[in-house]
């Protein structure tokens, strides 16, 4: 496993999303309310690339590039732009047998969990999230969740829904698509150039 960011360590890092509507209090937001994404695009960088990225450049880069707009971080803006800052392919999908086979070709990917919908409790948020895919193997995703906590995945509406290892947490396809459904697109998709699917 690589580097793992929980945002949760990071109340004092200033992160204002929602920029859009100036009297929202995610104006007041930090990397703890509103740095899932950030925390996402550090681990994803890490893996893939020898050059480091650190939460406060990945939200100077979010903000210059209005990807914090609207409430959280948009991925759609924020994903290409660091795949051009890092040489890395970007693409998205919401074709679950494509992000398998982009992990398995050596790829990562930023998962975008929407909550709860009627009838279900969401598995990594109950209102959205991002999460990372390390890997794909024996039939489960690795994921680093920058809001992991001990208690996260223990609660009655959660418990058995995941494998845990620590910080590191596996879940099966059905899992991720289920969390996934109310989401266009579900998967942004990084790559070296060289490993491209």
């Amino acid at each position: 496993m690589g580097l793992f960011v929980n945002q949760n360590d990071y109340p004092d890092i200033p992160y204002p999303t929602d920029i859009d509507h100036p009297d929202s209090s995610d104006n007041d937001g930090t990397i703890e309310t509103a740095g899932c994404g950030l925390c996402s695009a550090v681990m994803m960088v890490d893996r893939l690339c020898m050059k480091g990225l650190n939460l406060e450049e990945c939200r100077d880069i979010s903000v210059e590039c209005g990807a914090n707009r609207e409430p959280g971080t948009d991925m759609k803006i924020l994903g290409p732009v660091l795949a051009d800052k890092f040489h890395l392919a970007y693409k998205e999908t919401s074709n679950t047998g494509e992000l398998i086979e982009w992990l398995q070709g050596g790829g990562a990917a930023i998962i975008n969990p929407g909550g709860d919908q009627e009838g279900y409790v969401g598995l990594f948020t109950h209102s959205g999230h991002y999460i990372f895919a390390d890997s794909f193997s024996n039939g489960e995703f690795m994921i680093l969740d920058p809001s992991w906590s001990e208690e996260k995945f223990k609660t009655p509406e959660r418990a058995g829904r995941v494998r845990e290892a620590g910080c590191i947490v596996y879940a099966t396809p059905e899992a991720i698509i289920r969390d996934t459904e109310n989401r266009r697109p579900r998967y942004h998709l990084f790559a070296r150039k060289d490993d491209t699917v």
